[in-house]
């Protein structure tokens, strides 16, 4: 029959560990990090203990559900509010092979230049925030302050550092619950990249895009050299499907160094949190999808409740000069947006129109998305012509709607007018003005711009 071996209680433990010390004596320094900090502060613990042989690492189990942990807890003599258990660890994706396997409650002991030292790490998720709290115990004397106190800023600033996000394309998830409004956490966007002559635009309006993010990025060292402010907001604008969001990705994918957060509709509760970050991660590319959303005109119909928009107007103004942010804005409704937003050089320094293609541009489109349809040059300049102002959204379901009535008459793949007029009627004839304006296109499609 096999003994049961009695484990030592985490009183004794601590009592063992500080011994001669009495465990009221202690002093405990607490420093809380936000939660996307996660990944990088158990990283820099594993770095601390990895240093120190003799640790020793305990998972701990309060009884109480919904508890906050508190060093205090620990050293109560018979208390039994707080128990050793198997550490509990939540796998924290950073977009890379492997995730951060990161503690949630959990207990290192350890000495450093002979200063004994407690090390507890606790990850509240309560209603108001989502927070990582670390506590330092140590002796009173000078010595055990001044060794714990380099321990303290050893962990913040390998947390602050975010090696684990920087130069990503992050997203801020809500809660998945309906009652709490704190951070789901961090997530990386694996988008595919868009090259630059996957853009259809006009070349005098994809240089003012270029010259007022790119260029205005590899100009921004040197624009500070003379004390010249590295911060910018650009606006995109014009209708549903003219390639907004398409910019963006292309934007995001030729950044290089640059961390990359994009706020949609959905994230904007998270707005300051998100912007608190783009402080930390600078350089740093902010993009902020329909902006209208909350940036709407304050004493219009479309203002948008809460403080979304304050927060908006005074974290782009509290930027400092020496701030590296790139904010990039786009809304399908400029006409609602807040002047103060819209038209305030320091917020926002260039709007650029991202309007219906020409013809030139149409004629590109047309064949970009015919795919390996037999269109000849004639019938794709005609089409091109008589599509008239359409967005590139409306070409390609054009051109998809026109293959299939292709497909259907068993023309092989041989595209012909009838079908292009066929598809027209399938997406307009009832719809009319309005069926145009959802689909992208001015209500005279069909015709010659």
């Amino acid at each position: 029959m096999r003994c049961k071996t009695e484990r030592p209680s985490l009183y004794a433990l601590l009592a063992g560990h500080f011994a001669p010390s009495p465990l009221e004596d202690l002093v405990v320094t607490r420093a809380d990090f936000p939660h996307w900090m996660r990944p990088d502060l158990q990283r820099a613990i594993q770095t601390l203990v990895a240093d120190l042989p003799k640790h020793r690492f305990a998972g701990l189990r309060p009884r109480e559900r919904e508890r906050e942990l508190r060093f205090a807890d620990l050293v109560e003599e018979g208390s039994k509010s707080v128990a050793i258990g198997p550490a509990a660890f939540q796998d924290i994706d950073i977009g890379e092979a492997y995730p951060v396997r990161c503690a949630t409650r959990a207990l290192w002991l350890a000495e450093r230049e002979g200063v004994p030292f407690a090390l507890l790490l606790d990850v509240d998720e309560g209603y108001h925030h989502v927070r990582a709290r670390i506590e330092i115990a140590a002796r009173p004397d000078a010595e055990s302050r001044r060794v714990t106190a380099r321990i303290g800023e050893e962990l913040r600033a390998g947390a602050a550092e975010a090696r684990c996000w920087r130069g990503k394309t992050l997203v801020l998830d809500p809660a998945r619950e309906d009652f709490e409004i704190s951070a789901a956490g961090l997530r990386v966007e694996r988008a595919e990249p868009v090259r630059r002559e996957e853009i259809v635009l006009a070349q005098k309006t994809f240089s003012l895009v270029e010259r007022n993010t790119l260029g205005f990025v590899r100009e921004a060292e040197r624009l500070a050299q003379l004390g010249l402010s590295q911060k910018k907001g650009v606006l995109l604008y014009g209708p549903p499907g003219t390639g907004k969001t398409l910019i963006v990705r292309w934007l995001v994918g030729a950044l290089e160094g640059y961390t990359k957060l994009i706020v949609s509709a959905g994230h904007y509760g998270l707005l300051a949190e998100c912007l608190e970050m783009a402080r930390a991660l600078q350089p740093a590319l902010v993009v902020l999808e329909d902006v209208d959303l909350v940036g709407g005109h304050r004493d219009g119909p479309w203002a948008a409740s809460g403080g979304a928009l304050n927060t908006l107007l005074n974290e782009m103004d509290g930027l400092t000069p020496e701030a590296r942010v790139l904010f990039v804005l786009t809304t399908n409704r400029p006409e609602v947006l807040e002047p103060a937003l819209a038209a305030r050089p320091g917020r926002v320094d260039q709007a650029i129109e991202i309007g219906l293609p020409g013809e030139t541009e149409r004629l590109l489109l047309v064949r970009r998305y015919a795919g390996s349809l037999g269109v000849v040059d004639d019938l794709a300049a005609r089409i091109a012509r008589q599509a008239g102002r359409a967005s590139p959204a409306f070409i390609k379901e054009l051109m998809r709607r026109a293959a299939q009535a292709m497909l259907e008459r068993g023309g092989g793949n041989a595209l012909q007018w009838q079908d292009v007029e066929g598809a027209l009627a399938d997406m307009l004839g009832a719809g009319g003005k309005l069926g145009a304006r959802m689909l992208g296109a001015d209500h005279r499609v069909g015709f010659a711009a």
